[in-house]
């Protein structure tokens, strides 16, 4: 597989990825939105780790194991790839890294939030 084709795969699957996102949590969240607000994010989350757990251990390193982790899982939830490296890092028993990890991508990634927001509401108002 060429390196353009990669991309192109990557590409493709990541657009695929992003659409049965939406349409899952779209309707995950018309059927029980009022048990639990954005519940449909968390059940795109849960399946995207869910896959990732299954497939990556079965594919060998290659593009087709990019275009279907990156790619198609990539576009369908970003956690799965979070999760996948805290799941490694667990497994080689290294802790440092892996409380790194965890506190920079849920705190950081709150904080990051928190200041888009403020920034973002700084903006509408000028």
């Amino acid at each position: 597989m060429s390196s353009a084709w990669h991309w192109l795969g990557l590409f493709a699957a990541g657009g695929c990825g992003v659409c049965l996102r939406f349409a899952l949590a779209l309707k995950v969240d018309r059927w029980a939105a009022t048990s639990l607000p954005h519940v449909g994010t968390l059940v795109v989350n849960l399946i995207g780790c869910l896959a990732i757990g299954v497939l990556a251990p079965l594919m060998p390193q290659g593009p087709p194991r990019t275009i279907a982790l990156a790619g198609l899982l990539g576009g369908f939830t970003t956690y799965s790839a979070f999760a996948l490296l805290t799941v490694e890092l667990a497994g080689e028993a290294r802790w440092a890294p892996l409380a790194w990890q965890l506190g920079l991508h849920v705190g950081g990634g709150a904080l990051m939030v928190a200041i888009g927001s403020r920034l973002g509401r700084l903006l509408a108002a000028a």
